[in-house]
This record gives structure tokens, sequence and C-alpha cells, in this order.
């Protein structure tokens, strides 16, 4: 369940205090000199980009694809052990002991349909912001989270990286919680390292804390029987919510944004009043059918149970 994990060592942490060390064991070396960090270097080791100066050093990457050379599949608690040996050897350096300060959990869940297909379902999250790039990635941030669901066959077969055979031809929906910042206060931990990825209780909490995250979303589409529709009113008004539905809260944004760049309202609240009237309607139970959202919905609690 993790994939990328970002590290900060700090050279009081490290044997002898010097962080230049692992000079030796990077690809790609640059040395720079400047007036605000003195003497640095940048490089690579594996799928890692790494910086270092006098304070410590930085490392950012996947680090399950730095392990199995392609992240379409994530690190499970075990093999997040294996792959932070693997980095220590690698920069002779205990990877262990090294302060976490970026986390994503996340896995890909194989889809009966393509993965935008799922998009629409997706209502509003409390506190989030609600994005979608073109049709493509359907996002959920704050300054400090990020909820990603993409495409990842697609990611993967753009990029060329390596598909396992059992999955080639398969849709592969990607469900990424990102903790971008404050990573010890969002979760509440006085330290986050290396160690700590491995340990059970923690492994099995990120999971849930995943899970929480989407169950968290508004979930669009409950099932109703047309037989209830009595008048010529509810019917256009089950219509009218049933293409709402269809596509989607983003098309609720786009209009309202196009609105605010029309000036269209003289009074700012009017767009908030529209805004919350359009959702109730996108929220009304219609005859959509919501078994996309179940299936969804199903597979991040198998997930979740199952996850050691």
């Amino acid at each position: 369940m993790f994939d990328t994990v970002n590290f900060w060592i700090n050279r009081f942490d490290l044997t002898g205090g010097n962080p230049f060390v692992i000079k030796p064991y990077l690809s790609n070396v640059t040395e720079r000199q400047n007036e605000r960090w003195g003497y640095s270097i940048s490089g690579n080791v594996g799928d890692y980009n790494v910086f270092c100066n006098q304070a410590g050093i930085s490392l950012r990457g996947s680090l399950s694809k730095h392990f199995l050379q392609s992240n379409v599949l994530t690190l499970t608690r075990a093999t997040t052990k294996e792959a932070l040996q693997m980095l220590s050897d690698q920069l002779h350096v205990d990877m262990f002991a090294a302060n976490v300060n970026r986390l994503d959990i996340s896995t890909i869940l194989p889809t009966k349909r393509q993965p935008t297909d799922y998009y629409s379902g997706l209502g509003n999250k409390a506190h989030f912001k609600r994005l979608q790039a073109a049709i493509e990635t359907l996002y959920y941030q704050t300054d400090k989270r990020q909820l990603a669901f993409y495409d990842k066959t697609k990611e993967a077969t753009a990029k060329g990286m390596f598909v396992p055979e059992t999955l080639r031809g398969c849709n592969l929906l990607r469900y990424e919680l990102r903790l971008t910042k404050e990573l010890k206060r969002q979760l509440k931990r006085p330290e986050i390292t290396g160690a700590t990825l491995t340990d059970t209780a923690f492994y099995y909490s990120m999971v849930q804390f995943w899970k929480t995250e989407f169950d968290s979303i508004k979930k669009i589409g409950a099932t109703m029987k047309t037989d209830t529709i009595k008048t010529p009113k509810e019917a256009q008004n089950a219509l009218f919510a049933r293409l709402l539905q269809q596509g989607g809260q983003s098309i609720i944004d786009d209009y309202l944004a196009d609105l605010r760049a029309a000036n269209a309202f003289p009074d700012p609240k009017y767009y908030s009043r529209l805004k919350a009237d359009l959702i109730g309607i996108l929220q009304t139970p219609t005859a959509t059918d919501n078994s996309i959202i179940k299936e969804l919905e199903t597979a991040i609690a198998d997930v979740a149970r199952y996850a050691r």
C-alpha cells in the first residue's frame, strides 16, 4: 500500500555527522556552492532524487518503484521492510532511522468499467476541494492532503512501465491518499521513521485511514423505483437529477465557474445558493444505477479488511 515515501536524515543522526559520505554511492552527481546552502550535492539512487548539504540528506521518490522497478503494484508491510533494507545497503545509511516527511498510501483496484466511469458517482468531500483534470484524473485536496483517482493502465502505458502479465488488458483504477505536508501533525505521532512503516499496527492503521478518507466522500446515485414518480414536475426533477448525475460534480463546478467569470449575479451569495440547490438535486435519489459505486466501495472495503 506504500508508494511515494520522502525522507529526511539530519546530519546529527549520521555516524560522524557528515552527510556527504553518501556521494560515492550516487549517480548523476552535481555539485553546487551558494550563499544559502554553502556546498551541496544532488544526484540519484534508483528512483530517488537525493539532495545533500551541511544540514542533512533529503530523498524524494517512489519507494515501490525503487524496489519493484514499477509502481503499478505498491509495497506491503513485508516488502516495505525489504525496500528499506535495499536502500540502506545502496547508500550505506540506516534508512530505518530516517524521518518520513511524505507518505502515499495507495493500491490498484481492478474494475469492470474504465476508471473514468466511476468519477461521476463521487461527489463532494467536506473540507476538500474537488478537482477533475479533464476526464482522466479526479482529485480531492487540501494544502496538506490529497486523494487522487486515475487510470493506472493508461499511465503505465504512457510511461512504459512494466505491468504484470495477470493485469495486462485490465481496467485498473488507482486510488491514492497522499499525505504531503506536516505528516507527524496529521497522524498525531511524535515521529515517523522508516522503521515505523514496517510496524504492524501502523501499517494497518494507514490502510484503514485510506479507506476512511474514501468513505467520507459523498456518493451519488442511490436507487429509487420510477413508480414513485406521480406528477410531471417530479418526472422533470428526476430527469434533471439523472442528467446532473451523469455529468457528475464537475459539471456543476464548471457551470458556476462560467457564471463567476461572466459576473452573472449581483450578490456573491447567489453562487453559493445555486451550488447548494444543484448539489441537492444531484443527490436526489433517481432511477440511476449505483452498482458501479457499490463495486468500488466493496473493493476498497476488501483491501482494508485483509491488510496486514
